[in-house]
């Protein structure tokens, strides 16, 4: 597990825009950082506003849960933002001027997930306090939300979102968490 930026910045050139949403698949961000050749999953994270304990704890709580994926794991790259960061990234990928939980940016649909993760640190705030529960993990349900997506599950339909909000909450309850999807 490595703490390196893996995420675009919202200065990198911007590729064309995608109707809105959390998933930005196929879109590859500009610069991709180093990732190993072999199958063992990496973790690289730019912890934005957490510190030192927030980071670590996010960290395990994310490298415990890929085993649980309906696909292998390669190279997870999170970011974790707050709002002024997560609109220039939510505008350059998807037109919106908007803050959002979570964007994921997959390399590719087949094989091991090799996938950059931008979390929103204070739509993460506003929703666990609006819905009474940890802020962490609200920002780790954003994650697991991504990874989901590189599994192949969408929320686009009630019946998706259903079935998502239910991977996501045997994905927490696996990790001891309690379930908060169903909340939103």
């Amino acid at each position: 597990m490595s703490h390196t930026s893996a995420m675009p910045d919202a200065t990198d050139t911007a590729a064309a825009p995608e109707d809105g949403g959390s998933s930005a698949e196929g879109d590859l961000p500009p610069e991709r950082a180093d990732h190993p050749a072999d199958l063992h999953h990496d973790i690289q994270i730019d912890p934005g506003p957490l510190q030192g304990d927030q980071v670590s704890a996010l960290c395990a709580a994310v490298d415990a849960a890929l085993p649980n994926l309906d696909r292998p794991v390669a190279r997870v790259g999170l970011q974790v933002v707050c709002d002024r960061e997560m609109i220039e990234l939510h505008r350059r990928w998807h037109d919106l001027d908007t803050t959002t939980d979570v964007l994921t940016f997959e390399a590719n649909t087949e094989g091991p997930i090799d996938v950059d993760i931008a979390v929103c640190f204070d739509e993460a705030r506003r929703q666990a306090q609006g819905r009474g529960h940890d802020w962490q993990d609200e920002l780790l349900l954003y994650v697991l939300h991504g990874l989901l997506h590189c599994c192949g599950h969408d929320d686009h339909t009630p019946e998706s979102q259903s079935r998502m909000f239910d991977a996501q909450d045997a994905l927490l309850i696996s990790l001891g968490r309690d379930p908060i999807s169903k909340d939103a």
